[in-house]
């Protein structure tokens, strides 16, 4: 797995904001890195207000607590990428998008695996022993995205899940995207999905559990942004700051008039 040498990221920081326009977002950068319109881009960003997202294929509309969503002022979205359902609250949420020649060989295992090096390299900056699981573990039928930790995914030195992930990847692109809990706020998704049925195994991770303190999102994008810069110049690439587009940010409002604000895709399965 090699990066190609000289690639340049793009780092974009977000602030909090509606899940749907995100996922529009995440979307849209796909398809402009794709094109090779714009760099390979990491994203850092984050939800507000709460949503829950859910896997591509993932059926989900019988489960969905509706009285208990409307009260909290939850959002709903269907992600483009594959998985099970996040709440996503107090988080620091990852995107990071590549052309299929920004990393050789370009496939799924290998993006996984690159990808995981970089989150790595974060949690080193904020002080967490973190580990890139070798193997699926959990409940993988749970419909809970943290019951179980697929191959690739980050846990804690502990073998607790502690980055969550999905992915997506076409003949000319990836986009890979994931939630890092900065608390256990998204335990709380048993109140907007029906889980009674599902297996209780023992429950994942955050960052503050693992320093055994409280942290702010200001503080875990600093800490991941420092890290992917390092990581990504250890392996001959650099990363620069910068924003979206003109054509990113139209695309993205189109995504999100046309697809991701309607039920006709929120709710497909």
């Amino acid at each position: 797995m090699t990066v190609s040498p000289g690639t340049r990221f793009r780092l974009i920081l977000d602030e909090p904001g509606d899940g749907q326009l995100n996922m529009a977002v995440d979307e849209a950068l796909m398809e402009s890195v794709g094109n090779t319109e714009s760099p390979a881009t990491v994203r850092l960003y984050g939800f507000a207000p709460p949503a829950l997202s859910f896997g591509r294929f993932q059926r989900i509309k019988d489960r969905i607590r509706w009285e208990a969503v409307r009260e909290a002022g939850i959002t709903l979205v269907r992600r483009p990428t594959g998985g099970q359902a996040v709440l996503h609250d107090q988080e620091l949420t990852y995107a990071v998008v590549l052309h299929k020649d920004h990393l050789q060989p370009f496939q799924k295992r290998e993006i996984y695996r690159f990808i995981a090096e970089l989150l790595l390299e974060g949690l080193v900056r904020l002080g967490v022993s973190g580990q890139s699981s070798r193997k699926r573990s959990g409940d993988l039928h749970n419909p809970d995205c943290f019951r179980s930790t697929g191959e690739y995914e980050i846990a804690s030195s502990s073998a607790k899940k502690l980055i969550g992930s999905a992915q997506v990847v076409n003949r000319r692109a990836s986009l890979q995207h994931g939630a890092v809990p900065l608390d256990m706020s998204y335990r709380r998704i048993d109140r907007y999905l029906d889980l009674k049925s599902e297996k209780q195994v023992e429950g994942p991770s955050c960052l503050s559990a693992e320093l055994g303190k409280p942290i702010s999102l200001a503080q875990a994008v600093k800490a991941f942004a420092e890290g992917f810069d390092t990581a990504l110049r250890l392996r001959g690439a650099s990363l620069q700051t910068g924003t979206l587009t003109d054509w990113e940010s139209r695309r993205a409002e189109e995504l999100l008039q046309h697809k991701y604000s309607g039920d006709e895709w929120n709710l497909l399965y």
